[in-house]
């Protein structure tokens, strides 16, 4: 993370229907980056499409595999029903085993959440950015960006939080982090949300390498590695409980931060500020205080109710080398939510000294859109602005970025 911003001039409109062009994607990305990157919501839509077609042609006795075990066999399967539906039903139940099929649902809601994005961005939140008064074109882009965020995050939340209060672990009752380990089989729902979410996260972590790099690219890029070993490890070696409950501490200011900045792009200051009040007092009370607590269960209570060992037959992976794992990546989580607690509150402090605060992620968040994102607020170069923070979390800055940047 660096201090500050530098100027940037926006390219004159590109001729393609992207919603913006941009230069100087990626450090060497060459042509046929900048083209995905154009044509990103078509690219998607045909794979989708074809993948759709695919399974609509295919007879529904190859669906679902007959042999409904944790291996089933794999050329009893439709390819193209591997992205759609879930696998490794449980006999008789309505739970469902992990498996190597997985992997093709997730594929799917990364290419799903692609052409989501930049739908809804274009002909969504562009348009209700433009009833809102917004006008400029960067202001647009990042009231579109900060759309997609807010509205992603709040389903994540929302059904994240559904399945956590509805499990045994409910509020906090770590110690069923651990009861009746290994938790092998999931319920339909919850195998969905956790798979959907992995996508999301590899997502983020693709996007990032192929878009212009701002100035916390590698803390941005440290946070994703570390957030889709987690996924990945947790659901592979049946630590769900504690991966749902670890995203629903992180998802909530995630939803926060955006709304604080939509505020801003419509030049409802007031408001704006209110929001990162509560962004920072959530901010506190979920990364540090809550998570802190899921990080102590690891360590220390964890001893208290299962044993180390490792059986691969029974699903039990629990053994000591699996808990340094997870406690060296979830303690170098917290370190970098501390690094972004410090960013935020030296943006506080400035604010409170009443000098303009800087975005200290955002190469130029704070800079056009500041003077004309809105015709209701102030003229530009009128009166100072207070603008929010873009983010102090990886996931703050939307899957990527949509607008033309000098080649650096």
């Amino acid at each position: 993370m660096a201090a500050g911003a530098h100027a940037i001039r926006a390219a004159p409109p590109p001729k393609s229907k992207a919603l913006v062009a941009r230069k100087g994607t990626a450090q060497g990305a060459g042509g046929f980056v900048d083209f995905v990157l154009r044509r990103q919501l078509e690219l998607s839509a045909t794979v989708l499409a074809i993948i759709l077609a695919g399974n609509l042609l295919t007879p529904p006795e190859y669906h679902l595999s007959t042999d409904l075990t944790p291996s089933p066999s794999w050329h009893l399967r439709s390819p193209f029903s591997r992205f759609l539906f879930l696998s490794f039903r449980k006999p008789d139940t309505r739970l469902y085993y992990k498996g190597r099929d997985d992997a093709f649902l997730i594929a799917w809601w990364v290419i799903a959440l692609c052409f989501l994005r930049e739908a809804m961005m274009r002909w969504v939140f562009v348009p209700v950015a433009k009833m809102c008064g917004v006008r400029s074109r960067r202001a647009l882009i990042r009231f579109s960006e900060q759309g997609w965020s807010l509205a992603y995050y709040t389903c994540s939340w929302t059904l994240g939080l559904y399945i956590n209060q509805t499990s045994p672990y409910r509020s906090l009752n770590t110690l069923h982090f651990w009861k009746d380990y290994p938790h092998d089989a999931l319920p339909a729902l919850t195998k969905w949300y956790y798979l959907v979410q992995t996508a999301f996260y590899i997502q983020q972590m693709i996007v990032i390498n192929l878009e212009a790099r701002r100035k916390d690219y590698y803390q941005m890029f440290a946070h994703h590695i570390i957030t889709s070993l987690l996924m990945m490890l947790s659901y592979v070696l049946n630590f769900t409980r504690i991966g749902n409950s670890i995203l629903c501490t992180m998802d909530l200011v995630d939803i926060l931060l955006p709304l604080a900045k939509l505020f801003k792009y419509t030049g409802n200051h007031k408001a704006s500020d209110a929001t990162f009040a509560v962004f920072l007092i959530s901010w506190i009370v979920t990364r540090h205080i809550i998570f802190g607590r899921i990080i102590w269960s690891v360590i220390v209570e964890s001893k208290t109710v299962i044993e180390h060992d490792w059986r691969s037959e029974d699903g039990y992976y629990w053994s000591r080398n699996t808990k340094r794992c997870f406690t060296t990546l979830l303690l170098a989580l917290q370190l970098l939510n501390c690094l972004w607690l410090a960013m935020i509150l030296r943006i506080l402090w400035k604010m409170f000294l009443g000098a303009s605060a800087e975005d200290t992620r955002s190469d130029d968040e704070h800079e056009d859109d500041e003077s004309s994102s809105s015709d209701g607020g102030d003229k530009a170069g009128r009166r100072r602005r207070r603008p929010v923070p873009n983010g102090a979390h990886a996931n703050g800055n939307g899957l990527h970025r949509v607008e033309t940047r000098k080649e650096r």
